[in-house]
């Protein structure tokens, strides 16, 4: 099948550049003395994540909920880090189960009640390791800096919990476009992070994880010597929100691509294609970006002003766009417009060689 028979809208991967993104990355990560531990939220696709692992210097692979580890686990993939605590005591059931059916698992925490939760369905023949999860001072996960060898005491008083490290994951300063503003905050967070690992490191010699970063903050954050893997998601795929950043590491193209088709196009200067909010994720102040081979048409612009069915393109009166005219976008933010769709459509050149499972579409739990 060629790439122009796809039914519209379709997600596709151009191999060719996906596969370069992963080299790229695994060198760098190399080359800084670090190991890669690729988040699956990006992508939820198995079978991304073999080829991730298979690429080589991987220390395992991320999944932000529990139902997107229990997808990885059923696809044959172990090593898996929860990167997101979990309290419910449902959930908490099923990550006993979920370590007892595969290798490495891991779970973060931050609070003392999911600590006793994951002790209770945990076995003297199956521990459950930790992650203790730090706040990078954003408010949304993990223990304070100044309490994290506090919290780790509490978790030492549990003999069937294994502590094996700590996470630090600045996800709010991904996508701060300047390179230097972005670098030196996440070095000043990273650091910090790496004090709080270094005093539990000290009184416990098994907590031998540091682990967090994304592909935004991967640049400066392999520069901290604590730092012994990177959780980077979005340099498989990356987007138009990565587009618009600053870059001070590795440049990497996008992979993913949206194909939609022109369906209205009777006015002068506008055209209507059927990709609108129901395809891709808005993210304000990084619409998508029309392209053309790996050339970005700059004279034409996509907005979500036509609603959920529809996407609307703007351009100069002397372009002319004809009914069935295919437009390839690269989405605004790859992870949520990933999950708006079953498959994803795998080529080289014009020609569909494969075709992807997003089998992790909808793991939401």
């Amino acid at each position: 099948m060629l790439k122009k028979e796809l039914d519209t809208p379709s997600l596709i991967i151009d191999l060719d550049i996906f596969e370069k993104n992963l080299v790229v990355m695994r060198d760098f990560a190399s080359g800084a003395g670090k190991q890669l531990r690729p988040h699956a939220k990006t992508h939820k696709c198995p079978e991304i994540a073999r080829r991730q692992l298979a690429c080589g210097n991987c220390a395992g692979i991320c999944a932000a909920k529990l139902s997107e580890a229990e997808a990885l686990a059923q696809a044959g993939i172990g090593n898996i880090l929860i990167t997101s605590p979990i309290s419910v005591p449902g959930k908490i059931a099923r990550i006993g189960a979920l370590n007892r059916a595969i290798p490495d698992l891991k779970v973060t925490v931050d609070h003392p009640v999911q600590v006793e939760q994951l002790a209770s369905v945990a076995g003297k023949d199956s521990p459950i390791h930790l992650l203790i999860d730090v706040d990078p001072e954003m408010g949304r996960t993990g223990v304070a800096f100044d309490r994290a060898l506090e919290f780790a005491r509490f978790i030492a008083k549990f003999p069937q919990l294994v502590l094996d490290g700590v996470q630090c994951y600045a996800g709010h300063l991904q996508h701060i476009v300047s390179g230097a503003e972005r670098n030196a905050e996440s070095s000043r967070l990273m650091k910090r992070g790496a004090a709080a690992f270094r005093a539990i490191a000290a009184g416990f010699p098994g907590c031998r994880i540091f682990t967090g970063t994304g592909t935004g903050t991967s640049a400066a954050d392999v520069l901290i010597p604590e730092v012994t893997d990177i959780q980077v998601g979005s340099y498989c795929m990356m987007d138009a929100e990565y587009l618009a950043v600053e870059h001070t590491g590795p440049e990497y193209a996008p992979a993913l691509r949206m194909i939609s088709s022109v369906i209205s196009c009777n006015h002068a200067g506008h055209a209507t294609i059927d990709a609108g909010t129901k395809a891709i994720y808005v993210t304000p102040g990084a619409p998508p970006r029309v392209i053309d081979g790996n050339t970005f048409r700059s004279s034409v612009a996509y907005d979500w002003n036509f609603g959920d069915e529809h996407g609307h393109l703007t351009f100069p009166e002397n372009v002319v766009m004809a009914p069935g005219e295919r437009v390839e976008l690269v989405v605004s933010h790859c992870d949520p417009t990933v999950n708006l769709f079953d498959e994803l459509w795998v080529v080289r050149g014009e020609e569909v060689v494969d075709r992807w499972e997003i089998s992790l579409r909808g793991c939401c739990q």
